[in-house]
């Protein structure tokens, strides 16, 4: 995981690396078949690194997770083309001495603005292997710009949504760009004057779930779930994370990223709330030590909730399934799509509803979990 110790004043930036890290650390290797990988950061930074290594910045960490896959595949017998393109517009001198030195894998780094480079990106990656884009901008970019490098075969994206802007102007006529977007999966709706009526809850899950909606319609994927990245001391969105991919392989992979980024989301936000109430009774807390969760912050209490709301639709969907029953892949897919618990915590619920009698699992055998292939019947 990140060193917390560079995020000091940044701790929203260690949920999203520590997502990154994990996220790159499982899905390199599932990769690797297609003969070359490209990262592409469009807006790289460094912004606020403190590590002389660059390893508290996204390309960072993605290039270290590149090389250290490389080394795996080369020491197996496999030549997997890695390649790092990085687009900044300010800091382009420091991203530049950043990369010197790097041989073992392609990097290439682009001065100026993301949309002024990203075709000719898409164009040097070409079609054969596979792409991750991040799009991390400060403000709210119009992702039409983006669009071909996105909607290219064998692409997963990670899209930072920042969600207060967006909240800010969405109802007004101020970004014309978001406002386009929005409304590709509300074309003939005033969906503009349905806000006015929403509470602040269903008014961040109706924002949210339309930026999802338009960006999976955008470049053709057929999963578009989000991480939300909480204010470090109030709780209030930040921004979204929105991760695209067309492949349930993908889906999986991003559940179990999620889940650490939000473990550490909420690890942090804790710690905070504890030095606060330690600050005004001037005594220790419990949640003060670092790492210790509360499990009333809000992170924790959307884990817990995924994890008991998934795990009720997949029996409802066993048991609606009939004699015939489901296949397991077909079920965590749909659960892992709707609700945000992995396949892994899904796995073991199923294992227990098979010691209880409540489900068969045809040609289960003596394995510790299902697999892919095994049909799920209830009993």
């Amino acid at each position: 995981m990140p060193n917390p110790a560079f995020y000091e004043g940044r701790e929203q930036a260690l949920v999203k690396h520590s997502f990154i890290e994990r996220y790159l650390r499982d899905q390199l290797p599932k990769v690797a078949s297609f003969g070359s990988y490209a990262f592409v950061d469009l807006f790289a930074g460094p912004w606020k690194s403190r590590c002389p290594q660059f390893s508290d910045t996204s390309f960072g960490i993605a290039i270290e997770q590149m090389r250290a896959a490389k080394r795996i595949q080369k020491s197996l017998g496999k030549d997997v083309r890695m390649t790092a393109h990085l687009v900044e517009k300010n800091n382009f001198a420091e991203l530049a001495a950043a990369v010197v030195g790097i041989d073992d894998i392609d990097v290439h780094i682009y001065q100026g603005r993301a949309e002024d480079h990203a075709a000719d990106i898409h164009r040097k990656i070409g079609n054969d292997g596979f792409r991750f884009v991040v799009i991390d901008p400060k403000g709210v970019p119009d992702p039409a710009y983006f669009a071909d490098l996105i909607r290219a075969p064998k692409t997963e994206v990670l899209i930072n949504f920042m969600f207060q802007f967006a909240n800010r102007f969405a109802h007004t006529d101020k970004m014309p760009p978001l406002v386009n977007w929005l409304s590709l999966v509300a074309p003939d709706r005033d969906w503009q004057a349905e806000l006015k009526d929403l509470t602040r809850q269903e008014r961040e899950d109706n924002i949210t779930n339309m930026a999802r909606g338009a960006l999976a319609k955008m470049g053709g994927f057929r999963f578009a779930p989000s991480i939300t990245v909480d204010e470090a001391d109030a709780d209030r969105t930040l921004y979204k994370l929105i991760y695209l991919t067309r492949h349930e392989l993908g889906l999986k992979v991003f559940r179990d990223a999620q889940s650490l980024a939000l473990g550490v989301q909420a690890a942090i936000r804790s710690g905070r709330k504890a030095e606060k109430r330690r600050d005004v009774s001037g005594m220790n807390d419990l949640f003060a030590a670092q790492g210790t969760v509360d499990h009333s912050e809000r992170s924790a209490q959307l884990m817990e909730r995924g994890r008991r709301a998934g795990k009720k639709m997949a029996f409802e969907i066993v048991r609606e399934s009939g004699a015939g029953g489901i296949l397991w892949k077909d079920l965590w897919t749909q659960v892992l799509d709707a609700w945000p618990i992995t396949e892994k915590d899904l796995a073991w619920e199923c294992a227990a509803w098979k010691r209880e009698s409540k489900v068969s699992v045809e040609g289960w055998g003596n394995s510790r979990r299902p697999g892919d292939h095994h049909r799920v019947i209830a009993v």
